[in-house]
């Protein structure tokens, strides 16, 4: 009979020097009395996540202590546990499987070697059916990680396919990982075992097709499969019995279908696979998830020729990518908790992303990701972990190089094709010529050896040769208003100040916008959690704690300009910057969704692997939500109102209002109020059709004021329900020095608490207006589980009331607290007692 173990308890680790362990090699199968210098170990893991916590290493999450763990992937790590065997029935065989090995490894079992290991993202499959049952002792021994490049270096010179951001990157400082970062298990079969499920679905008018290949490991045993697909709901909607080996369809009448987040459900189906022996006994058997989607990139009509196709459709519905750029969860990515992974995509998937690019320097993503994109209804553009570099981005034509990326990738695809949520592969990150020209596959043997590993192994799925495929780079204002048509271009990722940021995006024409960002400080909790409390203070340029934890993002000097030089402290300094940050790529975004042209934007970055204090990530590494992440959330909207603001701002607002929403004519309204509430101009519209709406100019007089927007749709949709609002703080000064000194307001608290949501009501009561009310995490930054809003990072107008609710994920009642702050109100804690 067949089964699986997981082998996920018991283990240890220790480190040698070089091979200095194999003066020790009796501990690798000792059973007691041999425990001096081994520390528990997790796995799936990192060796250094194991050591911090036996307390062999400190912290890398704290101030510049990374450095103080830079020794640790120059020396072999073993792990070690104690293996009880099945004792094999006649027939019987008996494998080890490792999902993940970072990076190469040799495999002994009771101190004999049974299998070495080469690659971060290929699994090792090892029989051992030869070995009595009983308990063994199995030992992996992990060598140094191998060398490669940082960001800063030459492309040319990396020759293994291992993420480059652990080597130092600029939102991660070096921390090269090591370990069993993926699940291992403990397999028993018959002589049969299936070595890949491959079912392409599809949906030819309303019939769905599975074209199912079987592929087992034993091509002279005899057998027979049985094929069973069911729906979530457990019905039998197609079944068949197959021999072991080659393909057969399944058909299915009518499937439901996989959609796109925020376009109906991502349906899934689940194929059981049970291979029988000759005498009818189970072999072996797997469970596949498939989705029935039709996912396609076009060319739209007007494009320049030469431009790769951008325009994406699913299920024959064109629509724009609303994505996020993706990278690991943790620099540390083995010990990535698999809690912390779903809250980060359920933020992605409520802010209504459709993608999410991996970016080609981090991983080939792991199984847990890929099933919650799936559920989600999340596309993948999985690059392979290739990525530019400081000096010289073109990839190493050495054949040995291009021999191993073919084979892994041999591996690699198939492992995930079966995804529903897997859109796109791409060739790796900003790959580029000489010159600066992103690359095509006839300009690098890697990438033309890798497209054909995808042609051939999964010919359903969408080809990149990078990102971006250019045929400039940069996305700038020289580049838009001089250079070339722009097809995909990468950038800026840094805020272009109070003019030429908004200049930019009025003015750009790229058909796809697949990397680019605005940076801001971390949020204040983060930051009270990494930078020494001796170093809460101003400035934080050329300070070199703040430097290791951002250098690249600190952009403090143009918040302090923005805000008149008068900001005093780290919260208001923090405050400010993700006022910019939140405004400056919420404009972008919601500028490209102006252009009909424009196949969608990716920003840069929905997460980040390394606690900083500043960086372009619009969620924290803790997993709280910076401003900027709810700006670009309500600008995702389906339903949405939005302006397009030409700079300067001076003397007159002259604002183009668009807007969109479900069903027949809508209600528009823009108003100009000043920061004490008073209306400055407004003008309503009887809308008959989503688009461009008006215009509505003023003079709005000295110092900050708030464009206020609405749209109310004639129907009553499911997102309507309400009127859609969209606020934006603006100046017509050189800044917003104003909004340090605006006169308190009164708002009022109710609050009512269930098992795991919170409703919040404020009311203003008395006052100015109070803009960027945030409602923030009151607890320590590292405390378990999140609070996620609704909504948040908003503007209050006087006399206005706003409901939000909020879902408490891993919290327990007594431990929740939630923070209100904004320029103008008084410091309050809200918790399960009231305010």
């Amino acid at each position: 009979m067949s089964s699986v173990r997981v082998l996920d308890q018991g283990w240890e680790l220790r480190g040698f020097l070089g091979d200095d362990w194999q003066l020790h090699r009796a501990q690798l199968h000792a059973r007691e009395g041999h425990t001096g210098g081994w520390v528990p170990a997790k796995v799936p893991g990192s060796v250094l996540a194991d050591l911090v916590a036996a307390g062999e290493a400190v912290s890398p999450y704290v101030g510049r202590q990374s450095m103080l763990s830079e020794w640790v992937p120059q020396r072999t790590w073993v792990y070690r546990t104690r293996l009880v065997m099945p004792t094999p029935e006649a027939g019987e065989r008996v494998f080890l499987e490792f999902d993940g090995i970072d990076y190469a490894a040799a495999v002994y079992l009771d101190g004999e070697r049974v299998a070495v290991h080469e690659g971060t993202y290929v699994p090792l499959v090892v029989e051992v059916t030869g070995q009595v049952g009983g308990e063994h002792a199995l030992a992996v021994v992990v060598e140094p990680a191998p060398v490669s490049e940082p960001q800063v270096g030459y492309t040319a010179k990396v020759n293994v396919h291992k993420g480059r951001m652990g080597y130092g990157w600029d939102f991660c400082p070096r921390l090269v990982h090591q370990g069993l970062w993926q699940p291992v298990r403990l397999r028993t079969t018959k002589a049969l075992r299936l070595v890949d499920v491959w079912a392409r679905a599809s949906i030819e008018g309303e019939v769905g097709k599975v074209v199912v290949r079987l592929d087992t490991d034993a091509a002279d045993q005899e057998g027979w499969a049985e094929l069973v697909l069911r729906t979530a709901q457990g019905e039998v909607v197609a079944e068949a019995g197959v021999p072991p080996r080659g393909s057969t369809t399944l058909t299915v009448d009518d499937p439901r279908r996989w959609h796109l987040n925020g376009h109906g459900e991502p349906c899934l189906y689940t194929l059981t696979t049970i291979l029988r022996d000759a005498k009818g006994e189970v072999s072996d058997r797997r469970d596949t998830r498939i989705g029935f989607r039709d996912v396609r990139f076009t060319r739209d009509p007007g494009a320049p020729a030469d431009a790769l196709p951008y325009r994406l459709a699913v299920n024959g519905r064109p629509t724009a990518i609303k994505g996020w750029n993706w990278v690991p969860a943790d620099a540390l990515y083995g010990a990535v908790d698999q809690d912390k992974l779903r809250h980060l995509l359920t933020l992605a998937r409520d802010a209504g992303v459709t993608m999410l690019r991996v970016w080609g320097g981090g991983l080939i993503e792991s199984e847990a990701f890929y099933d919650l994109c799936d559920a989600y209804g999340i596309l993948v553009w999985q690059e392979f972990a290739q990525s530019s570099s400081g000096m010289e981005s073109l990839p190493s034509d050495d054949p040995a190089f291009v021999a191993r990326m073919t084979a892994e990738a041999e591996r690699i695809v198939p492992a995930r094709r079966n995804h529903p949520s897997l859109a796109i592969w791409c060739g790796g990150n900003e790959l580029q010529r000489a010159d600066g020209v992103p690359l095509k596959d006839a300009d690098s043997p890697v990438l033309a050896a890798l497209h054909g590993v995808v042609a051939r192994l999964d010919p359903d799925r969408h080809w990149l040769p990078t990102s971006p495929t250019g045929p400039v780079f940069g996305n700038t204002l020289e580049s838009v208003r001089t250079g070339p048509e722009h097809h995909d271009v990468h950038g800026p990722w840094e805020h272009q100040g109070l003019d030429d940021h908004y200049r930019l995006y009025d003015e750009g024409r790229a058909l796809l916008l697949s990397e680019f960002g605005v940076e801001g400080m971390s949020n204040l909790r983060a930051i009270e959690s990494v930078v020494p409390a001796s170093e809460h203070r101003l400035p934080t340029t050329r300070n070199p704690i703040w430097d290791h934890l951002g250098r690249w993002w600190n952009n403090e000097p143009l918040v302090r300009a923005a805000f008149g030089d008068a900001i005093e402290d780290l919260g208001t300094l923090s405050r400010a910057s993700q006022f910019l940050q939140a405004d400056g790529l919420r404009y972008a975004v919601e500028a490209n969704r102006r252009r009909p042209e424009s196949c969608g934007v990716l920003p840069w970055q929905l997460n980040e692997s390394f606690p900083n204090g500043w960086c372009t990530a619009s969620v924290d590494y803790f997993g709280e939500p910076k401003a900027a992440y709810h700006y670009v959330r309500r600008a995702y909207r389906h339903e949405h109102v939005c302006a397009a603001l030409p700079a300067p701002r001076a003397h007159e607002l002259r604002a183009v209002v668009w807007a969109w929403w479900e069903g027949g004519p809508a209600e528009v309204e823009a108003r100009v109020l000043g920061l004490d509430g008073g209306v400055r101009a407004e003008r309503r519209w009887t809308a008959a059709a989503p688009g461009e709406v008006g215009t509505i100019t003023c003079a709005p007089g000295p110092g900050s004021f708030v464009l206020d927007l609405s749209v109310r749709g004639e129907r009553r949709t499911l997102t309507n329900r309400r009127t859609i609002t969209n606020r934006y703080v603006l100046t017509a000064g050189p800044g917003f020095a104003d909004l340090l000194t605006l006169p308190e307001a009164r708002v009022t608290t109710e609050l009512e608490t269930g098992d795991t949501t919170w409703t919040l009501r404020l009311r203003h009561e008395a006052g100015p207006v109070v803009p960027f009310v945030r409602l923030l995490d009151a607890r320590p930054a590292a405390a378990p589980g999140w609070a996620r809003w609704d909504d948040n990072a908003f503007d209050l107008l006087p006399g206005e009331e706003r409901v939000l609710h909020a879902t408490w994920d891993g919290v327990p009642p007594q431990d929740r607290r939630i923070r209100l702050d904004a320029w103008n109100l008084p410091p309050t804690t809200l918790t399960d007692a009231g305010a």
